[in-house]
């Protein structure tokens, strides 16, 4: 009789125990994995366009797969700084496309840009720090009218882990840019095209050597 009482207990125990745990299973197009009572636990894989870029256990809290990059990744040496090949290169520690998923959801094209018929590309460097955050994030190119700093508002919406640029066991900051292209749809802006690549050029002159995102457009449609 004191065994079926103890079973029953623990099995109620166990009951609520499990009742507990909120658990979702999270398999959006770009990342999988488990997530209970809010934290990501076990194995989560992240993709970049649909190619598997790095895997982290966050039970035992390492990174258990990184897919090889033989591309050169602007690092600072005690020379200054260089593009070279890497033994684990400078990464989001998740996904690229949340991301631009980020970026685009929440940039807006700025009211006095768009009534002002301004477009044109803003370019956003940004190093990742040997603590692996970001670190000096700057406005390199403007087009003004608050579309800078929109860019920037949402930059800071981006979860702040990222996979520190290491060689031979040696830690090194890397840097990025950025670009955001703001589009008006269905009207020429009367911008010099010619004058927006040479703008363009020099400020990338200034901050090379570099690694680039993808550029994102930003469009909207303006209604006289």
């Amino acid at each position: 009789m004191e065994k079926r009482y103890l079973f029953i207990i623990l099995l109620t125990w166990f009951s609520i125990f499990s009742y507990g745990q909120k658990t979702e299973q999270v398999n959006n197009g770009y990342e999988k994995g488990l997530i209970a009572d809010g934290y990501k636990k076990g194995i989560w894989e992240y993709y970049d366009n649909g190619v598997l870029k790095l895997k982290v256990d966050y039970t035992a809290g390492k990174l258990t797969f990184l897919a090889s990059d033989t591309s050169k990744y602007a690092i600072k040496t005690k020379t200054g700084w260089e593009l070279s090949q890497l033994d684990i290169y400078p990464h989001f520690l998740g996904s690229n496309d949340e991301i631009i998923k980020i970026l685009v959801s929440n940039i807006r094209y700025p009211e006095k840009a768009k009534n002002g018929s301004i477009t044109g590309t803003v370019l956003i460097g940004f190093e990742i720090n040997l603590q692996g955050h970001v670190d000096s994030v700057k406005i390199l190119k403007d087009i003004g009218e608050g579309c800078g700093e929109e860019v920037l508002r949402a930059f800071q919406l981006i979860p702040d882990y990222w996979l520190v640029a290491q060689k031979n066991g040696k830690q090194y900051t890397s840097r990025f840019i950025l670009p955001v292209k703001f589009r008006i749809d269905s009207k020429d802006s009367g911008d010099n095209p010619q004058k927006e690549q040479e703008e363009l050029k020099r400020a990338k002159a200034l901050y090379a050597p570099t690694n680039y995102f993808p550029e994102l457009i930003i469009s909207t449609v303006r209604i006289n």
